[in-house]
């Protein structure tokens, strides 16, 4: 089931009943209900308290359709029950071939109770016979096909099974099948016209004909959802709890809001809930009751084995929750789990336009639930598999999303006043606290709970209470757009179209004539279909996570597509065949990632360092990507380490070079360097290590050393120490400005971290006098991710960059100094500031200073050691 299914289901009473309330003490009664829910329910979220049956929940719509319309010959098969007007088949139970092998004689079993009424028959998804009643096909068909209906009754089987009987000897008297309906077929072979075999036969039934309807104190047929979910409720086929466990105030309410008339954008009205599908009695009841309640947005729920059932409406509270009911503290959710939330639906319907197959609705989203969410899209899919209008199916849509967005959620702890209510009753609650003056909810959840007071033990009743309001509920013909859906076609079946043979998609770069630079082209190629029908191929495309296909023209003959200039991207490709008549085969989809210029770029290999005069030099091979060499740089980095080297541990150092060359000049420092490619659209390569001691032909001596990590007591702009000691970036966000501190998945890093920040060293270096010093900056960091946290991430594990959440590179500490000649404690002249690598100085004193900076809020970047050694010639 979707995550917000427009259904709902309900608990059972557990523990002990009214009459047993008089024979158990006060202490024995608490000790046998306590805790035992009495009545639970819940509506468009939340899970049912059933027990699904295994696997059926993670059917496809699709797959769950053709199930209806799914024509099968085996030994024991379960009895459906039509609820409702829809296309339905069944088990072949009764087959047999007559006359010289030339007929085929096929009994269908279409449900298991008597219907009202058996109409029009497929033949796939082609028309063969229209109305009710017996006799031959038409079109293609006629004179090879001839058909018998019976209803489930004695008087509406009599002449299916004469017919039966004068044509099938093992078919007897006794062989009736009471009370199911049924479908009688004799088949006449002819090469053409059954060129792919038996048909798969379908037959619109109006259904189950005995349903009760206590405001006329009657049975018949009807599609009235309240009415078929309470015959469901009933039925031994169902639930079985029997009409007398139904609410009838209840129900005839909901059968009163389901038989509105609401008004249509195209013209004219439709009744507001109606049932249209099969329920197969094979599924765990709790399934059949789920999607039983789903076309009218309902709720059904058990409490003191009594059911009521609620259609999608809104009612007003029938009493007011305020400080006298409580019993102890509350506890208020504000806010559903991320997980739960959606702005966006997009749902599937089935209808006879479309031959009961499943048909998207338009995609509903709001643009201020989506700014809510910070900009960002999530959907839901939902499957409106017992609605047949898409105007219903529209409404259902957006109770769901805005009912979803209700998402106060209060647990209380009452007293015996709560009695007064049930599971599924409308209350208003009073608090002045949070300003709620008769606030509507509905009650999810009622319990006994034991309330212990030191030795006396007395009862108390906990409430689970969810927000709802008439605005979820409104709806004007303004809101639903026309869908328009292509009747049913005698033309052959798409499916009669062999698809292309396999899709290949690849990625290639080229370098443009004109001057454009590098750029990357998308070709798509497929086999050719088997199918001498098939005049063209059509390529589609969809990013990973948009709704809508990108439907490309139309090519003739060979299966191949060239696309210039595609975003990069993860896409879903597909391609299918179409045919001379119009129809296409199924399509052959693939998923392919574009990388096009952003694509990872090799990895540095032959890399080299030498040394001299206090620089080393770095040589490397040429890159062998394209749009490294023309348009991308080689980035270099340094980190203090000999081994173990990562991104995350380094700093830049030098300049980037054109992505073309093979050497580069950098300062001297020991340690380790990576060398990484970079392309033409930022994309960096992984690093290439190699490194240094830092030895050099002229020998140093260390005349000082400034250790400010020892402290950090300099001058902070933008930058914090944390508790470990280390130097790092100051959030954004004032812990004043929290609103939900549970929301929140790291408080120093609330409202993002700063981009960049700058400190100024506590300490200096005073040389006493004008002399010649050779300067290095040693910094240890390391680049963590302080927001990352799996649920908050996309996407599925396998397309994670990394399952750590650790940085790549996205932050750096740079030194910086400025020089004086003068006594830096009286008036200096400094010189401007330069970047500290390693270098050589003529002056008496340094001042240094730190910045710090990330390319992304999520990072921070902590530096645990920072020092700055003055060497002078040995």
């Amino acid at each position: 089931m979707p995550q917000a299914a427009v259904a709902i289901v309900a608990a059972v009473a557990a523990k002990g009943a009214a009459a047993g309330l008089v024979s158990l003490g006060l202490s024995s009664l608490a000790a046998t209900i306590g805790g035992a829910v009495i009545g639970a329910a819940t509506s468009f979220v939340g899970a049912s308290l059933f027990s699904p049956k295994p696997d059926t929940s993670a059917l496809s719509a699709g797959s769950r359709l053709s199930d209806r319309t799914q024509m099968v010959r085996q030994s024991i098969a379960t009895r459906p029950i039509v609820y409702g007007e829809t296309a339905v088949s069944g088990p072949i139970t009764f087959m047999n071939v007559t006359d010289g092998k030339r007929k085929l004689q096929l009994l269908i079993t279409l449900t298991g109770h008597p219907v009202e009424e058996i109409g029009d028959i497929w033949f796939g998804d082609t028309k063969v016979f229209e109305g009710a009643g017996a006799g031959n096909a038409t079109g293609k068909f006629a004179g090879y096909a001839t058909f018998w209906k019976g209803d489930g009754t004695e008087d509406g089987d009599a002449d299916l099974l004469s017919a039966m009987r004068a044509r099938n000897s093992e078919w007897t008297v006794d062989h009736k099948q009471e009370g199911c309906a049924k479908l009688y077929c004799e088949l006449t072979w002819d090469q053409d016209v059954y060129a792919s075999g038996i048909p798969k036969i379908k037959v619109r039934v109006k259904g189950k004909n005995d349903i009760y309807d206590p405001r006329t104190e009657t049975t018949g047929y009807t599609d009235n959802w309240a009415l078929v979910t309470a015959d469901y409720v009933a039925s031994s086929a169902g639930v079985g709890a029997g009409y007398a466990s139904i609410n009838e105030d209840d129900l005839i309410a909901s059968a009163n809001v389901s038989d509105e008339d609401v008004d249509l954008a195209a013209g004219g009205t439709e009744k507001r809930y109606v049932v249209a599908g099969v329920v197969d009695t094979g599924n765990a009841v709790g399934d059949n009751l789920r999607e039983l309640l789903n076309p009218g947005a309902g709720m059904a729920c058990r409490a003191g084995g009594e059911w009521a059932i609620h259609a999608g409406y809104y009612r007003t509270p029938e009493y007011t929750v305020d400080e006298s009911w409580l019993d102890g503290p509350i506890r208020l959710r504000t806010r559903t789990s991320k997980r739960d939330l959606f702005n966006t639906v997009r749902a599937v319907y089935a209808s006879e336009d479309s031959l009961w197959q499943p048909t998207d609705l338009p995609v509903l989203k709001s643009e201020v639930f989506i700014a809510e969410d910070q900009g960002k899209q999530i959907a839901t899919d939902l499957q409106f598999l017992y609605t047949a209008s898409p105007a219903c199916g529209q409404r259902l849509q957006k109770q769901a999303l805005f009912r979803n967005r209700q998402q106060i959620e209060v647990e209380l702890q009452c007293n015996l006043k709560a009695m007064a209510v049930r599971v599924g009753d409308v209350v208003g609650f009073t608090r002045s606290a949070y300003g709620w003056d008769d606030k509507p909810f509905e009650v999810t959840e009622w319990r006994f709970a034991p309330r212990n007071d030191g030795d006396v033990i007395r009862l108390g009743i906990d409430m689970t209470l969810r927000e709802t309001s008439a605005e979820g509920y409104d709806w004007t013909t303004a809101d639903e757009k026309i869908v328009a859906v292509s009747a049913a076609s005698t033309l052959p079946s798409p499916s009669d179209v062999e698809p292309p043979d396999g899709l290949d998609v690849t990625e290639v770069k080229y370098s443009t004539r004109d001057g454009g630079g590098i750029k990357v082209k998308v070709v798509l190629q497929s086999g050719e279909a088997d199918d001498g029908f098939v005049s063209d191929y059509q390529f589609e495309s969809r990013l990973l996570g948009e709704l809508e296909w990108t439907v490309y023209p139309r090519v003739k003959g060979r299966p191949f597509l060239e696309l210039f200039d595609v975003a990069t991207g993860i896409y879903d490709w597909r391609v299918k065949a179409v045919s001379v008549v119009g129809p296409g085969s199924e399509y052959v989809t693939v998923r392919r990632e574009i990388k096009g210029l952003g694509d990872t770029p090799a990895t540095p290999t032959g890399v080299t360092i030498s040394v001299s005069g206090g620089f080393v030099f770095l040589r490397w091979n040429r890159s062998p990507d394209l749009d490294v060499t023309q348009g991308g740089v080689v980035r270099f980095r340094h980190c203090q380490a000999a081994s173990g080297a990562t991104l995350a541990t380094s700093t830049s150092i030098g300049d980037d070079v054109p992505g073309g060359d093979t050497m580069a000049v950098l300062p001297l420092k020991p340690g380790s360097y990576l060398v990484q490619f970079v392309d033409a659209v930022s994309t960096v390569s992984e690093p290439a290590v190699v490194t240094t001691d830092g030895a050099t032909v002229l020998e140093y001596s260390t005349y000082d050393t400034v250790v400010e990590s020892a402290v950090y007591d300099g001058t902070h702009d933008g930058t914090i120490v944390n508790d470990d000691g280390d130097l790092t970036l100051q959030g954004v966000g004032l812990v004043d400005d929290i609103i939900d501190f549970d929301a929140v998945s790291s408080i120093d890093a609330y409202g993002g971290i700063r981009t960049s920040g700058e400190y100024d060293w506590g300490s200096g270096l005073d040389f006493g006098s004008k002399r010649r010093m050779r300067l290095t900056a040693s910094v240890t960091v390391e680049v963590v991710n302080v927001v990352d946290l799996i649920d908050d991430r996309a996407g599925t594990v396998d397309d994670w960059p990394d399952w750590d959440g650790e940085a790549s590179g996205e932050g750096d500490c740079t030194i910086w100094v400025r020089t004086t000649d003068d006594d830096p404690n009286i008036s200096p002249t400094w010189s401007e500031w330069q970047r500290l690598d390693s270098a050589e100085v003529y002056c008496r004193a340094v001042d240094p200073k730190a910045v710090l900076t990330v390319s992304d809020q999520s990072y921070n970047i902590r530096v645990s050691d920072m020092r700055i050694t003055a060497e002078e010639l040995a």
